[in-house]
């Protein structure tokens, strides 16, 4: 755990495998069902998530997918920007994530109120709150940094 994240060790491509990186996790091909290394692979990382590479190790493997090399890396879900209702916003609480349900396309904050790698009902620690959101439907919304908290 590096400041109470969980850090998983897995593989990418060698062009993204850069500190700071962020990709998202989706569903694997059937080639991969395949591979001997799909444990250390795809198996680690759970679809519709988004993570970070805090560390490129040395190891590297031979990808079929991609036909080309993969490293060994480190990676931790990275903290997300979001939308809460203002009632439950208190810095430092953990708090059940559910997603605002909204479909305004054209709102500025459609992408925190619909943030990409959080899902409804995951337990989140509510990092630190950014300010009021302007919401279209007169919801009382604030925009906020919310980090997962892994499942015990």
């Amino acid at each position: 755990m590096i400041n109470g994240k969980t850090v998983i060790i897995t593989m990418i491509s060698k062009s993204n495998a850069k500190l700071g990186y962020k990709f998202i996790r989706h569903s694997y091909p059937e080639e991969c069902l395949k591979c001997s290394l799909k444990h250390l692979c795809a198996d680690r990382l759970e679809e519709g998530r988004i993570y970070q590479v805090i560390n490129i190790r040395k190891n590297e493997h031979y990808c079929k997918l991609i036909n080309d090399k993969v490293k060994v890396v480190e990676v931790i879900e990275p903290d997300i920007i979001c939308t809460v209702p203002t009632r439950i916003a208190f810095e430092g609480s953990i708090i059940t994530y559910n997603s605002m349900k909204c479909n305004e396309v054209k709102c500025v904050n459609f992408v925190k109120c619909n943030p990409i790698g959080l899902k409804n009902g995951d337990k989140c620690k509510l990092i630190k709150r950014l300010g009021k959101a302007n919401c279209i439907k007169g919801e009382p919304l604030t925009i906020v940094i919310l980090s997962r908290v892994p499942n015990s």
